[in-house]
C-alpha cells in the first residue's frame, strides 16, 4: 500500500510540474507576442515640450529622424475641436538612419523638444516657428536646428 501511495503522488507531482511548465511556457510566449507587437508598432516616439501654455506634442520617426508637430484648437464659432499639424522646415526632415527619440527640458519656458540620435550622441533643437509664405502671410512651420554634441 505504500508503493501504490508513492506512485500516486509521484503521478500527481509529475502532473503538477507538467502543468507549471506549460503555463510557464505559455506565459513566455505571451510575454514574446507582446514585445513584438510592441516593436512592429514602435516606429515613433512623443513628447510634449514643458512649457504650460504650449499645446503641443512632437513626434520623430525612431529610424529616420524625421520630426513632426501638432496641436489642438478649438474654433471659436465651434464646439467640436481640430488637430492642427504643421509643414516640415529646414532640419525636421529625413535625417541620416539612426536610433532616434524625443527629450524635453526642464526649462518651463520651452516650446521645443530635443531630437536625439542614440547612436550617435547628436542632438538638435526642434520648435515651431512662424515664416513667411510667399503670399506674405505667416505659416507655422516645424525646424530644427543642425544636429551637434
Amino acid at each position: 500500500m505504500r508503493t501504490i501511495r508513492r506512485v500516486a503522488f509521484s503521478r500527481r507531482g509529475r502532473a503538477a510540474r507538467g502543468a507549471a511548465t506549460a503555463l510557464a511556457a505559455a506565459g513566455f510566449v505571451l510575454a514574446a507576442a507582446t514585445a513584438a507587437s510592441a516593436q512592429s508598432f514602435g516606429a515613433f516616439d512623443f513628447a510634449a515640450p514643458p512649457s504650460a501654455e504650449a499645446n503641443r506634442v512632437y513626434s520623430v520617426s525612431r529610424k529616420t529622424g524625421e520630426v513632426s508637430a501638432c496641436q489642438f484648437e478649438r474654433p471659436a464659432e465651434s464646439s467640436v475641436g481640430v488637430t492642427r499639424c504643421f509643414a516640415q522646415g529646414e532640419g525636421a526632415g529625413t535625417q541620416k538612419a539612426g536610433r532616434y527619440g524625443l527629450v524635453s527640458t526642464h526649462y518651463a519656458g520651452e516650446t521645443g523638444v530635443f531630437r536625439v540620435n542614440y547612436e550617435t550622441g547628436e542632438m538638435s533643437i526642434c520648435y515651431v516657428r512662424d515664416l513667411p509664405k510667399a503670399d506674405g502671410k505667416l505659416a507655422p512651420t516645424v525646424l530644427c536646428t543642425p544636429q551637434g554634441r
